[in-house]
C-alpha cells in the first residue's frame, strides 16, 4: 500500500498538472511528450506484482481492475512505456499518450504513467499508477474546446486511491476561459464505467 503522505502528495501535484490553468496543462502535455524519451533501466519487476497478494478490499469499495485486466495493462506499459528519470512524480516513470482522432476535430487522449525507483540491483520498482483521459470536443456554438477530463491515481494492483474529474473550456488558440471541477463519489457508477473504459483502451492496445 501507498504510505498516506505520498498518496496525498502524488494527487495535489498531478491535479496541479492537470486541471486550473493554461499552463499546468501545457506542463502536463510536455511531461507526456518527455515521457516517450528513450532509455530505459529493466521493467521485469512490473511483471512480479501478479504474484504478490492482493491487499484487503477496503470497507468503502472505490474503482478497481480486474486481476486479469491489469495484468494486461502493465503489459502494455512493460511494453510501449518510455522511461523518463526525475520525474515530477517520483524518482522515474515509464509513460505512454495515445490520441484517438483527429486533433484538429474531436479527439481523446489518454495518458499513463507508472511511477516508481530504480532499486539496489537496478530494476525499476513501482509505487503507484497515474491514468488521465481527456475528451475534446469543439464545440460550434463559442467555437472553443471543451475538454473533459478524469485522472486516477492508483496502487499497484489497480485499485484506484485518488481521483479527479472537471471540464476546462480552452479557445482554439489555447488560452483557457474556463475551469469547472467535479464533486464525484469514487461509488458513483459512471466513475467504475470511465475507469474500465481507460484500462480496456491499455489492455487492449496494439503494439
Amino acid at each position: 500500500m501507498i504510505p498516506s503522505p505520498l498518496r496525498r502528495a502524488l494527487l495535489l501535484l498531478a491535479v496541479a498538472a492537470f486541471l486550473i490553468t493554461r499552463a499546468a496543462a501545457q506542463n502536463a502535455d510536455a511531461a507526456f511528450a518527455s515521457a516517450l524519451r528513450e532509455g530505459a533501466p529493466s521493467f521485469a519487476r512490473i511483471a512480479q506484482f501478479k504474484a504478490k497478494p492482493r491487499k484487503p478490499v477496503p470497507q468503502t469499495k472505490g474503482p478497481s481492475a480486474s486481476e486479469a485486466v491489469w495484468a494486461k495493462v502493465l503489459e502494455t506499459v512493460k511494453r510501449d512505456g518510455k522511461y523518463r528519470p526525475d520525474s515530477a512524480f517520483a524518482p522515474g516513470s515509464f509513460s505512454i499518450e495515445d490520441t484517438v482522432g483527429d486533433p484538429k476535430a474531436d479527439h481523446s487522449t489518454q495518458g499513463i504513467s507508472v511511477f516508481g525507483m530504480l532499486n539496489d540491483e537496478e530494476r525499476f520498482e513501482a509505487l503507484s499508477v497515474m491514468l488521465v483521459f481527456r475528451d475534446h470536443k469543439l464545440d460550434p456554438k463559442d467555437g472553443n474546446w471543451h475538454i473533459e477530463q478524469w485522472l486516477f491515481q492508483t496502487d499497484v494492483y489497480g485499485e484506484v486511491a485518488e481521483l479527479a474529474a472537471g471540464t476546462v473550456i480552452k479557445t482554439q488558440d489555447g488560452k483557457v476561459v474556463g475551469t469547472t471541477r467535479s464533486a464525484i463519489s469514487p461509488s458513483d457508477p459512471k466513475v467504475q464505467a470511465r475507469y474500465d473504459a481507460m484500462l480496456a483502451h491499455w489492455a487492449e492496445r496494439k503494439p
